[in-house]
């Protein structure tokens, strides 16, 4: 009995793998034909009775090639935890869990795959984007961002074009779908299914792009039975390049079977007699070999720019190409607009607006995620593609950037929340306003440029002052804000301060850069007899909290200087103002300062120095609203010690400090 049964479970299990070699077999031979919403099924029908590495990686790239990058993601998982997994099989992890915008787990996957292929440039440039798309993503591109309701379906809509003020996209959403298709002769359009999707085929319609009513089907003509997209169109209307596949009947293993072409660009012509398109095909299409597709018409029909995958005369899979059109009227041969456009990735939907900046989508280079949008400009005679940033690219595809009028992008993205798998989407950049101020400090005798002069600016509304100090040449240079008024002020040592100047960034509506220049006038210091006056004893709230006799010699506590320097410290500033408020309340005083140095350091060296104390403490009255009149500062370096410490004599360093005074005379004049 025991036998039995043993046998019987050996024949059961026989029986199973052959029958989930069975599902298998049938599971490739859907997805060799693309249709991997049929193939999924089966694969997990053969997991169900085998784990086997073809079974989950089955299923885990019929949903990456689906965009299904939630449902794909634990299939992957699942996939490299098993030791038969591939490298490649890590590379395709990584770029879904890009797709899931879960970038530090993506890392870990593309450092692991990195350990075994170091030198893949498409796995360097994401890993690089893994970190990119972070930063992008804490500082967005300010802007309205719209989806395009009128348009947009629960199917995949995509690839704007623009004709006479309408504008022309692809769908695969049903035919039917349309109410009023049988009012323009498109009840004839075949109904057939793509079997990579398990929905309509792409088919070419048109809108107005606010009222969902207006959209309808092209022509028959147009649309054929399989793909048509991406339609790009002259300025005047009347030529379009699009995008189609057909299909023919070729042996294969199991049967005669339908085969798909490679994607073709076709030429059309409108015909006004009969109002309708008078179709032609691109001369350099390949469809036995290769795939020419993503067309892009220049207003003048002179450039036509398409994405091909012409195998190894191309740099990765689909690259860009452009041709331009001979005296003869026929196309050029095709070039590729080389690595500074096309990489090791793919490249997709070339748009060039009409200030020459050219834009396309690409998954070679560091991006937030799958297909991203890049603008590139030429300088010096190459391209400079720059990420387009987020919220224009996200975690997923994103391309088929195009311009109507005006500054509002179009584009598609299969990014989460949308209506359907491609949605058109529009995006129009707030319009950033960026000043700058700049000028230069002058001499007000000599007009020479004043290096070392530092210039403020006082922001009136915040009160937040910035400082710059000048070059060699003069010049400073402010960052300034919108709608904001300033003052402007500048002071250097030997100098007094320039007047203030008013700066407004109200009533500007273009980014501009604001030139102000200041003038200074130099402090000249010499030595004025002081006229005699009788003394005036005041009481209180004076300096040093002590009494002033006017025309007596007195020294403030706490005016200190740093060592070799002259600008006034803010503990000395907070004594010198109260000078300055006693002389506000008696304007009939007037005051004379003399500043001395100790013996230590050269003679001559010490005689500038105190000049140029005179000079930084008479400054900053005047800043403080003292007019100069009232004023003389000298500088009388070491001439005048008040002790024994003269030059070589070794004096305690209180002796020294004794030395270095400064002395305030006041007079009522």
């Amino acid at each position: 009995m025991d036998k039995k049964i043993a046998l019987f479970s050996i024949m059961l299990l026989s029986a199973t793998l052959s029958n989930a070699q069975y599902v298998l077999k049938e599971a490739d031979k859907q997805a060799s034909l693309y249709n991997y919403s049929a193939a999924i099924p089966l694969y997990k029908k053969a997991f169900s009775k085998k784990v086997t590495v073809r079974a989950i990686r089955g299923v885990a790239d019929s949903y990456q090639l689906l965009n299904d990058y939630t449902a794909a993601e634990p299939w992957y998982n699942k996939l490299v935890a098993l030791p038969e997994h591939t490298a490649n099989d890590e590379l395709h992890y990584a770029k879904v869990l890009i797709n899931n915008a879960k970038y530090a787990d993506a890392k870990v996957a593309l450092e692991g795959y990195l350990g075994k292929q170091p030198n893949d440039p498409l796995a360097i440039s994401m890993k690089q984007g893994c970190d990119s798309a972070v930063k992008w993503k804490v500082k967005p591109v300010k802007g309205d961002f719209e989806n395009l309701k009128a348009m947009n379906t629960q199917w995949s809509d995509w690839g704007t074009g623009f004709r006479n003020g309408r504008f022309v996209f692809a769908s695969d959403r049903p035919y039917d779908s349309l109410r009023h298709d049988r009012l323009f002769n498109n009840s004839n359009i075949s109904r057939k299914k793509y079997g990579f999707t398990g929905r309509s085929y792409l088919h070419l319609y048109e809108s107005d792009g606010f009222d969902s009513s207006t959209t309808r089907l092209l022509s028959r003509n147009v649309n054929g039975d399989y793909h048509s997209a991406k339609a790009t169109y002259t300025a005047d209307g009347n030529t379009m390049y699009y995008a189609v596949t057909n299909l023919v009947k070729k042996k294969g293993r199991f049967a005669e079977q339908l085969y798909t072409l490679n994607v073709e660009l076709k030429a059309s012509k409108w015909n006004n007699t009969n109002g309708n398109w008078e179709i032609d095909s691109f001369p350099y299409n390949e469809i036995f070999d290769y795939s020419v597709g993503d067309p892009f018409i220049s207003a003048d029909g002179r450039t036509l720019y398409f994405v091909a995958d012409f195998g190894t005369r191309g740099l990765g899979g689909t690259d860009i190409y452009y041709c331009t059109r001979g005296k003869d009227g026929k196309w050029e041969t095709p070039l590729n607009m080389g690595p500074s456009i096309n990489t090791a990735g793919s490249e997709r939907t070339p748009f060039m607006d009409s200030t020459g900046v050219f834009y396309f989508a690409t998954d070679g280079r560091p991006g937030v995620g799958g297909l991203d949008i890049f603008s590139a400009k030429q300088v010096n005679g190459t391209w400079v593609p720059v990420n387009m940033g987020y919220p224009v690219n996200s975690a997923q595809d994103d391309f088929g950037p195009a311009y109507n009028t005006g500054k509002t992008m179009y584009f598609s993205s299969n990014r989460p929340g949308g209506y359907g798998n491609d949605d058109i989407y529009r995006f129009t950049p707030w319009k950033i306003l960026v000043f700058s101020l700049e000028g230069k400090a002058f001499d007000k005798a000599t007009k020479a440029p004043l290096s070392n002069a530092t210039v403020a600016l006082a922001n009136k509304a915040t009160g937040n002052v910035l400082t710059a100090e000048t070059d060699d040449d003069g010049h400073y240079k402010f960052v300034l804000d919108s709608l904001s008024d300033y003052g402007l002020n500048a002071t250097r040592v030997t100098y007094y301060p320039a007047e203030n100047s008013f700066v407004t960034t109200n009533g500007l509506t273009e980014s501009q850069v604001v030139h102000q220049d200041v003038w200074l006038q130099k402090i000249e210091i010499k030595q004025v007899a002081a006229p005699e006056k009788k003394p005036l004893i005041i009481a209180k709230a004076n300096v040093k909290g002590h009494k002033i006799d006017l025309g007596t010699r007195f020294n403030p506590a706490n005016v200190y200087f740093d060592l070799g320097k002259a600008n006034v410290r803010p503990d000395a500033g907070r004594e010198l103002d109260k000078l300055i408020a006693l002389m506000k309340e008696n304007p009939n005083w007037k005051v004379s300062m003399g500043f001395h140095t100790d013996s230590r350091s050269d003679d001559n060296y010490n005689m500038k120095l105190s000049q140029k104390r005179a000079a930084s403490v008479l400054a900053y009255f005047v800043s403080k609203g003292i007019a100069k009149e009232r004023m003389t500062a000298i500088g009388y370096g070491e001439t005048r010690l008040i002790n024994r410490c003269a030059n070589g004599v070794h004096c305690s360093e209180q002796e020294h400090q004794a030395n270095r005074r400064t002395e305030f005379e006041v007079f009522d004049r």
